[in-house]
């Protein structure tokens, strides 16, 4: 699978370990910034660019997910939720990194570099790229009019104010 990861300079430690890890397990990763400490940089740019690569790649057919990082993972996932297409879920424990896929078929992951030991991001990424979404109908049917609300606007047949 190929993974897309971006983060900011609280993230960086994080990244950088991750990458090795995640190309031990015979991934292609990504990187999409930062490559060096810099505790001005701004992050939105490098989240962006992992979330339009995760995007890109599943249009072309290619499986792809993307790990972004910050200190709390609240910014990069705002960021990645910007780009048309992407589903970036903030992620704290196992059991969020499962749902994400389960209920919303997320393509990127969010994680908060200062709230999370590596091992623990490790393990929520890990079950997080392995857990399949299983399309039931309310799932596909929810993400359904959320790119729908995206491109146009608004949901058919719901109220939005």
């Amino acid at each position: 699978m190929r993974i897309h990861i971006a983060t900011d300079h609280a993230g960086l430690e994080f990244s950088q370990q991750l990458q090795r890890h995640l190309a031990t397990a015979g991934h292609e990763v990504i990187d999409h910034g930062p490559v060096e400490y810099d505790a001005l940089d701004d992050y939105p740019s490098f989240c962006i660019n992992a979330a339009l690569g995760v995007v890109r790649d599943e249009r072309a057919g290619i499986e792809s997910r993307g790990v972004v990082f910050g200190g709390s993972g609240n910014g990069e996932q705002m960021a990645a939720n910007k780009v048309a297409g992407a589903r970036a879920a903030l992620v704290w424990n196992l059991s969020t990194a499962r749902l994400a896929r389960e209920h919303n078929n997320a393509n990127v992951v969010s994680i908060g570099a200062r709230q999370h030991t590596i091992d623990e991001a490790i393990s929520f990424i890990d079950a997080f790229l392995v857990e399949p979404f299983p399309g039931d109908e309310r799932h596909v049917r929810r993400i359904a009019q959320l790119a729908e609300y995206e491109t146009t606007g608004t949901v058919l047949g719901k109220q939005i104010d």
